[in-house]
């Protein structure tokens, strides 16, 4: 008996908490997946229960008395450490997938051409790429792993480095024919420029190549996605200062050359980054040990 009254009261709290998140009855029926009139009796014996009113009904849905907000900061805090809950659970039990976060360009010019083998080595392992350019919050999200691009200031996050960065002068073949590599500065700069806005480094690869960069033509083009970038580059619209990592498998394709010697060095570096207490979980361990593998 007193079971039945736990969970009672437990669905007349949750009943009240989602009304008065939503400030309707109505919308909390739908959100909860009951009737308007289930509702309504959860939130009355809530009530009775308690002595005092928690909600005011009003004609356009309901509002908190002065306990029921008391109520409901308790309320929403303890549902919210619920859901947290069962969410690591569930993601703790799933030892057969793994969700990765990580840029469209990353994922494109880099990644997805080495899954194969990743997936070649763990075909139980189902892999999701969720490719987002925003910086996800691990810890309260599904995502299992993240790989940055960035310096690391991530809390108490787990992250460990998988390689350093630097920029490259690559154009496509057609863009320089009869012409003899590498290219003088000068002559480098006399062609069209493009610009990635997340990685602006010609000012810093001229004036390191006894330039002005205040002479610098503007970039014929600007772009905000590196792979955009790439490809432009690679259908022969001008010279990119590109991450050497992103364009590795267009030089071996022969879609690109290295129109110089030189690399620009970037701060921001290549980061593995997750959750501390998932940083042994099995799938998550596979796929760390398989990036180390790679030559980065």
């Amino acid at each position: 008996m007193a079971k039945r009254h736990h969970v009672r009261h437990l669905r007349a709290l949750q009943a009240f908490d989602v009304a008065a998140s939503l400030s309707s009855v109505s919308r909390a029926a739908a959100e909860l997946g009951v009737t308007h009139g289930a509702i309504s009796r959860q939130i009355k014996q809530l009530e009775d229960h308690l002595g005092v009113a928690v909600l005011h009904r009003r004609p356009n849905g309901v509002e908190k008395t002065e306990q029921g907000e008391r109520l409901h900061q308790a309320t929403r805090q303890a549902f919210t450490a619920l859901r947290d809950g069962v969410r690591e659970v569930s993601r703790i039990e799933d030892t057969q997938s793994i969700t990765i976060s990580l840029s469209t360009s990353l994922a494109t010019k880099w990644l997805v051409p080495r899954l194969a083998a990743f997936r070649t080595a763990h075909p139980r392992l189902s892999v999701f790429l969720d490719t987002n350019d925003d910086i996800v919050d691990l810890h309260t999200s599904q995502i299992d792993v993240a790989l940055r691009y960035g310096t690391p200031d991530w809390g108490n996050l787990h992250y460990e480095l998988l390689s350093s960065e630097e920029l490259i002068v690559v154009a496509a073949p057609k863009l320089v024919t009869g012409r003899e590599l590498p290219l003088p500065a000068e002559a480098v700069t006399a062609l069209p420029l493009l610009n990635d806005e997340f990685n602006s480094g010609w000012e810093r690869w001229a004036a390191g190549h006894g330039l002005d960069p205040a002479d610098l033509s503007a970039p014929a083009v600007r772009f905000a996605d590196s792979a955009v970038l790439i490809t432009a580059a690679c259908d022969g619209q001008g010279v990119a200062l590109a991450r050497r990592r992103l364009v590795e498998d267009d030089l071996d394709a022969g879609r690109l050359v290295r129109l110089d010697r030189s690399a620009t060095r970037l701060e921001r570096a290549l980061y593995f980054v997750c959750r501390p207490m998932d940083r042994e979980r099995l799938p998550i361990r596979r796929f760390r040990t398989w990036l180390k593998s790679l030559d980065l």
